[in-house]
């Protein structure tokens, strides 16, 4: 097999393996019992048809490169007695989060939690070959392998291609120079409205909390969003926002966020979520927050600034390697200063994925709950947020650092969030 040079983001990704900063930890939950003993014969039949998952990666400072993986692939399972599922479900995925890839090892890895009624898929992948649409697709397509190897469903994989670097993708869409996807990155002066101390270090680790909404409760925050001409994204940055000014330890007049643009409807040739890639984009913008503020007034400066990077095709830049190899690093000590941190809030929804678990659950298998998150303990936002909807469930994953925010301030960011959100749908019919 013919294995393509990185791109350049791809390499400063690569760069970040040994440090665990580009691992994307997802969760799957479905109903009943997974069976463990099937897993290698689902990875073999993965592995038949995902390319990048056979790779490795190799390299130093100066060059990194995909190279045939001849480690094996790491399968753990965990069987549950009487533990209570979700706390030990945040508990392995906060585990994975924290461990590093191996240079030269594979790509992924998979952790099993079984339940008596529930059980947990839980798949660790590095951020090179995955984005987080391609990611849940990779998670529903073992749920339906798993199905179809129960029932002695003959099987035959259709290889998929090694896609190109989002750069190559994209190179014919890319916008004119100028202009920057992101807005100033966060100060020191500002990060100490959230933070409990600025320096990143080996004790540092991915925190997280997870968060589910009822169907009922989904519904109608989706058509509260409506109501006010507004997606379910825009109303999730601006509780999130609300959220952090209610928290902030000093006042703070702007706070900054974060997110990520889904390519693949504008890639050519075409792609899908089944394809293993890091097809996103990357943005921020800073909401001016004022104390008169009314949230949906907020909320609709939030849809404008979102508007302004997304609807422009600015966020494109971000995918454009020579724009990158032109940008100054942020110096160690100025990073040091705000403890790696860009933005204050980060968002990535990947919406409704409910038809990429169609498969699985018409084969018996009922995906409940999604969860995911991106490791964020070297670099990254003071509070990541990672959402989606599935089975007509709202679902969020927060990701803070510890030491740097604190454990109330972490649980309370989360119960905050929520309560703020269902408050809305007070006096709703």
């Amino acid at each position: 097999m013919t294995i393509r040079a990185l791109g350049h983001t791809e390499s400063l990704f690569a760069s970040l393996t040994s440090s665990g900063a580009m691992l994307v930890v997802n969760a799957v939950v479905v109903k009943g019992r997974l069976n463990a003993d099937l897993a290698p014969q689902i990875h073999q039949l993965l592995l038949a048809r995902h390319p990048f998952l056979s790779l490795c990666l190799q390299g130093d400072a100066q060059h990194w490169r995909w190279q045939n993986c001849s480690a094996p692939l790491e399968l753990k399972v965990d069987y549950l007695e009487s533990q209570a599922f979700q706390p030990s479900l945040a508990e392995l995925m906060e585990q994975q989060s924290n461990q590093p890839l191996l240079v030269g090892g594979p790509l992924w890895r998979v952790r099993l939690l079984v339940g008596a009624e529930q059980s947990a898929l839980i798949i660790s992948l590095h951020h090179c070959i995955c984005d987080g649409l391609s990611a849940s697709a990779l998670l529903a397509e073992w749920l339906s392998y798993h199905q179809q190897l129960l029932q002695k469903v003959a099987i035959q994989p259709k290889r998929l291609a090694l896609r190109p670097s989002v750069h190559q993708a994209l190179n014919h869409q890319m916008p004119p120079q100028g202009g920057s996807p992101f807005c100033a990155p966060l100060s020191s002066k500002q990060a100490k409205a959230w933070l409990v101390q600025s320096e990143v270090s080996l004790k540092s680790r991915n925190k997280l909390q997870l968060i589910s909404f009822e169907a009922a409760q989904t519904s109608a925050l989706l058509k509260l969003a409506r109501a006010h001409q507004l997606s379910l994204t825009i109303l999730l940055y601006a509780v999130a926002i609300e959220t952090a000014l209610a928290l902030a330890k000093i006042p703070t007049d702007s706070v900054s966020a974060g997110g990520n643009a889904n390519l693949r409807p504008i890639i050519e040739p075409a792609v899908d979520e089944q394809e293993l890639a890091c097809y996103v984009s990357m943005f921020s913008f800073n909401v001016a927050c004022f104390d008169d503020d009314d949230f949906w007034q907020r909320a609709k400066r939030i849809h404008h600034l979102y508007q302004q990077q997304v609807a422009t095709g600015l966020h494109l830049i971000s995918c454009n390697d020579d724009w990158w190899r032109q940008q100054a690093s942020r110096t160690e000590q100025d990073m040091q200063l705000v403890a790696g941190r860009f933005n204050c809030i980060h968002l990535s929804n990947l919406g409704n994925i409910e038809h990429l678990f169609a498969a699985s659950r018409e084969q018996g298998l009922e995906a409940q709950q999604y969860y995911f998150t991106a490791a964020q303990h070297l670099m990254g936002s003071i509070f990541w947020l990672g959402t989606q909807t599935l089975a007509e469930g709202l679902t969020v994953t927060v990701n803070c650092v510890e030491p740097i925010v604190s454990q109330s301030m972490r649980r309370e960011f989360a119960e905050q969030f929520k309560a703020r959100l269902l408050s809305l749908l007070q006096g709703q019919d």
